[in-house]
């Protein structure tokens, strides 16, 4: 896929802990090209994720919660998950991540007949309305019926994006977010206590890395269904590349940093709004 996978956007990531990085391509060319993959929109989404996470779950169990307190949890996410906080530490991973040597294949990538064609079959899948067992359920019967060199590349596609591991990260993250939102209602709660809510949610790692292990490949050949074998093929190559291989894992790291920043700061604004409640 051009860009970090779009389903990414439904939860959080925690890979690494914020840190600034020393740039090997100018911010310029970082910020480019984190337009041309789709990342840029990627982190901007991520704030809104956390947001409406929290507000779902005060709905649901928040029912000693005033108005006020729900304002300031929702502001505190808000504040913490900026668009522009995100960015600025996912544009800084990809340029501490790159060689300028890097930048102008990148380009050409995401410029050419097939990158454009890539993006199309992204945005089409992510704007597309459907329930998500009828996303699979096609993407099942795509796989089925394409030939395996298609399901080859699906699976390198897979597997260079690091895709299943990523997602399972996005979800323990979104989670935990909530959860400390939630704990600071909670006049019992201790930080040793919300520690043990993210080791609890570390353990399910291995169970949520195996379902969307399940999940993923069709997922996948449903997006990708209107592409060619030979497109497929050609992408699955592009991603093997050094600087593709670099700006994936610098996108990886750029979205795991920013949003375990995002969580350092969530908990400090919601310490710093119970103090003064």
């Amino acid at each position: 896929m051009n860009r970090p996978p779009r389903m990414w956007s439904l939860a959080l990531a925690l890979l690494a802990g914020p840190g600034a990085a020393m740039a090997a391509i100018g911010a310029d060319a970082a910020r480019e090209l984190t337009h041309k993959s789709g990342l840029w929109v990627q982190l901007e989404s991520l704030g809104s994720q956390v947001r409406g996470g929290m507000s779902d779950a005060l709905d649901k169990n928040g029912a000693g919660v005033s108005s006020v307190q729900r304002a300031r949890m929702l502001d505190c996410a808000q504040s913490a998950f900026s668009a522009d906080g995100l960015r600025e530490i996912g544009v800084d991973t990809v340029a501490g991540a790159l060689d300028p040597s890097d930048v102008a294949p990148l380009r050409d990538w995401y410029d050419s007949a097939l990158g454009r064609r890539i993006a199309i079959a992204e945005e089409a899948s992510a704007n597309q309305i459907l329930a998500p067992q009828e996303r699979l359920r096609r993407g099942g019967e795509a796989l089925s019926a394409g030939s395996p060199a298609r399901t080859a590349a699906l699976q390198s596609i897979l597997a260079e994006t690091h895709s299943v591991e990523i997602m399972a990260d996005t979800l323990i993250e979104m989670a935990f977010a909530v959860q400390q939102g939630m704990a600071t209602l909670d006049p019992a709660s201790t930080p040793a206590a919300v520690a043990d809510i993210k080791a609890g949610m570390e353990a399910r790692r291995p169970q949520l890395v195996q379902h969307y292990a399940q999940i993923s490949l069709p997922a996948y050949a449903f997006t990708y269904g209107k592409l060619e074998d030979d497109d497929l093929r050609q992408y699955a190559e592009h991603l093997t590349s050094p600087g593709a291989k670099s700006f994936n894992d610098a996108s990886a790291r750029g979205v795991a940093r920013a949003l375990t920043a995002g969580s350092t700061k969530l908990g400090r604004c919601l310490k710093d709004a119970g103090a003064k409640s």
